[in-house]
């Protein structure tokens, strides 16, 4: 056994409550004097987040905000690289979801590659990606993937995501378990990034009921964070076969993407236990689903099951059916991801699963 991992996520994470506090510091650090912000429309409006942020930061942010919408359109993100040339900034910091925070990746990429401090409000883990996503008008996810997109710091501050709604922070919850699930699915030998998903999943399935319960108590979402953050490790978790259906259906008709992990991620995982029983049987014991002796195909079923409960325990979508996609728009969706490996009667068949 062998192989090469390479280290891509941001190479500094902050985290717990007030760890807003080290901005400015890390500001500092990166020789950012005027750093232009990206975030949400619902962020920016927010005078007690903003005047937080311009606290921390300990300087002026140059030009005004700019505010991305759900699934980063790509018009958005145009707008935010012309105000941010205009401006002329020597950083950018984003705040908010994962479109902000995949936004503000471009425009520092397109700034020349000036450095990018996000500070996350869900569970999404777009701040810890190689990569950017953004949507066309026709509705199409596309994007760009590189190292150099990857943000310079992450702070994980518990109580900037109490503003966060509790269905879009528990859904966020659910994409990073996709992260987590994709991950020990993922083809070849990857022990580092195994040994966090695997840890991963024990941290969401214990917290992410007890942030239902309690959704104010922030040591609850910091241990959500910390499950987000060892959710990704692995880049390719992102281009697994939950996550590629998602996107098909995601962008096109305003789905959210955690909402997509939380239709299709067990469907998923009982397609693939049909191949992959022991990749998937790994997952049952850190969800405590079954008898850990039990063999490798009862435990990937148990596995799936646990996960379709969990979603179904804080109240998440389920059915793929209340978005009222047709069979010929599911087919549309599966066409370009059919393959060999995944026959397009098999991926029609995980969306009519998921109805």
């Amino acid at each position: 056994m062998g192989g090469v991992f390479r280290y891509v996520n941001p190479p500094t994470i902050c985290w717990g409550p007030r760890s807003l506090e080290r901005l400015a510091e890390e500001l500092d650090r990166l020789g950012v004097r005027k750093p232009f912000v990206v975030t949400t429309r619902s962020v920016a409006a927010s005078q007690s987040v903003m005047t937080r942020l311009v606290k921390a930061a300990g300087r002026d942010f140059v030009g005004e905000p700019a505010v991305i919408g759900q699934h980063a359109p790509e018009k958005q993100v145009e707008c935010a690289i012309e105000a941010a040339r205009a401006a002329q900034p020597d950083g950018v910091l984003s705040i908010g979801g994962g479109s902000p925070i995949d936004a503000a990746k471009m425009v520092a990429f397109e700034l020349g590659g000036t450095p990018h401090v996000a500070v996350p409000t869900t569970l999404s883990a777009a701040e810890l990606a190689p990569s950017a996503g953004v949507t066309d008008q026709a509705g199409r996810k596309g994007g760009k993937r590189d190292p150099r997109l990857t943000p310079s710091a992450v702070i994980y501050d518990a109580e900037l995501t109490l503003h966060t709604p509790l269905g879009l922070w528990l859904s966020t919850g659910i994409r990073a378990l996709d992260h987590a699930v994709e991950t020990i699915l993922e083809s070849g030998e990857h022990p580092y990034s195994d040994t966090l998903a695997l840890e991963a999943v024990r941290r969401l399935f214990a917290s992410l009921p007890q942030a239902k319960a309690r959704p104010g108590a922030l040591e609850v979402r910091t241990e959500n964070q910390i499950a987000a953050w060892l959710s990704y490790s692995l880049p390719q978790a992102a281009g697994g076969l939950s996550h590629m259906l998602g996107k098909q259906i995601g962008s096109p008709y305003g789905i959210p993407h955690g909402v997509t992990s939380c239709l299709l991620l067990p469907h998923v995982m009982r397609y693939r236990a049909r191949s992959e029983a022991e990749r998937l049987a790994r997952l049952a014991p850190p969800m405590a689903a079954a008898r850990p002796s039990a063999p490798a195909v009862e435990l990937a079923s148990a596995a799936a099951d646990a996960v379709y409960a969990l979603i179904r325990k804080l109240g998440l979508p389920q059915h793929l059916s209340a978005y009222h996609l047709t069979d010929d728009q599911l087919r549309a969706a599966a066409e370009p991801l059919a393959s060999d490996r995944y026959p397009l009667d098999d991926l029609l068949a995980i969306y009519r699963a998921a109805a």
